[in-house]
């Protein structure tokens, strides 16, 4: 393969934990193939192991930071990577160390027979984590076959638990449907809450999340508004950092080295100043560039793959899928791909406008 770096380490199978607590009826199926053992390292040498998969670029929110107001064209469905071939990606990347896949969307819980594409996903390939980002709008319904299936975690977007600031950032969403969702989703997912910072709408109610959160046994997490798509236009004045997040919360938390899991993503966590095992996460994407130690890859919904969120480009090897190659040219295409990924995005760099042409909503982010 060329430049590809393999990194030796010894290759598991799909987790079932969840799967048998709920008696889903696949967990003693077989538990698909087993890929080579190793890590694949890019050429900067990180290791790639988390993959974000993106099933749908449609979204029943307009969140302010992510979709404009008017929503993006939907792409033809002829366009979108079925799910004979999200199954045969995940597997090329299981095969090269991916432990890790996180669906994401647009908002997957829209693409229909979701659960059927999970349990495929763990069955066929082999994959031991699969996780779900999802705003929540239909998880009531949907948790426990997700959970069946073989979804382990869940990050629910949640910018307010107030119905008013909720509505305007995300245009019109229904707080309740979100929390009710929540509420389903937490007694059979490991649980976190993702709520972006934007100064003047939602940077003075980070006290009432948190405390929220944690009465209901969830981790809240904050993230610095990032300057991609619609967050860029919002401009840099609406940014937050993280430093300033974690001041206002100073009385709730022990400030300090933030705890990292650098194989779960970017964020870093302080502990309750109570002693309590409660904690807050934060992720700077602006003022705490994590660039070298990233771990992901993306694939969006049209079967592009994006080394980083900000890249305008993508390498489209949905073509390889589909030319009637084998999965060794599939990852020949992959190669070509992930050895594009740069050193570390740009943002807020002086003469940068193409994140402007970036939307989240189709990338995955």
């Amino acid at each position: 393969m060329g430049r590809l770096r393999i990194v030796e380490d010894v290759a598991v199978g799909c987790d079932t934990d969840v799967r048998e607590r709920v008696e889903d009826p696949v967990a003693s199926a077989a538990q698909g193939m087993r890929g080579v053992p190793g890590w694949l390292a890019d050429r900067q040498g990180r290791r790639l192991r988390y993959l974000r998969l993106s099933v749908t670029d449609r979204c029943d929110l307009r969140c302010r930071y992510c979709m404009p107001e008017e929503g993006v064209p939907a792409s033809d469905r002829a366009d979108i990577l079925s799910f004979d071939e999200v199954v045969r990606v995940v597997r090329v990347f299981q095969r090269f160390g991916v432990r890790t896949v996180r669906i994401t969307g647009g908002e997957p819980l829209v693409r229909k027979n979701l659960p059927e594409l999970v349990r495929r996903i763990c069955v066929e390939t082999g994959i031991q984590d699969v996780a779900l980002t999802t705003n929540a709008t239909a998880m009531a319904k949907l948790a426990l076959p997700l959970a069946k299936a073989g979804v382990r975690r869940v990050n629910v977007s949640l910018d307010s638990v107030r119905a008013e600031t909720f509505s305007e950032m995300t245009r019109g969403g229904d707080l309740r449907r979100v929390l009710a969702g929540i509420e389903a989703a937490r007694s059979l997912f490991e649980t976190k809450i993702n709520a972006v910072v934007v100064r003047g709408m939602n940077d003075d109610q980070l006290r009432e999340i948190v405390e929220w959160a944690w009465s209901k046994n969830i981790l809240p997490r904050f993230i610095e508004l990032m300057p991609v798509g619609e967050g860029a236009k919002l401009g840099r004045e609406r940014v937050v950092s993280v430093f300033d997040m974690q001041v206002g919360l100073a009385d709730l938390l022990t400030l300090g080295e933030a705890e990292r899991r650098l194989d779960r993503g970017p964020a870093g966590y302080l502990p309750a100043a109570d002693g309590s095992s409660r904690k807050v996460g934060f992720i700077g994407a602006v003022t705490d560039n994590f660039c070298h130690r990233c771990n992901r890859v993306r694939v969006t919904a049209r079967g592009e793959v994006r080394a980083c969120l900000a890249s305008p480009d993508g390498f489209q090897f949905r073509d390889a899928l589909r030319s009637g190659g084998n999965d060794e040219d599939v990852a020949e295409a992959l190669e070509k791909a992930l050895f594009g990924k740069r050193d570390g995005h740009a943002f807020h760099v002086p003469g940068t406008t193409h994140h402007f042409a970036v939307n989240m909503s189709q990338t995955g982010g």
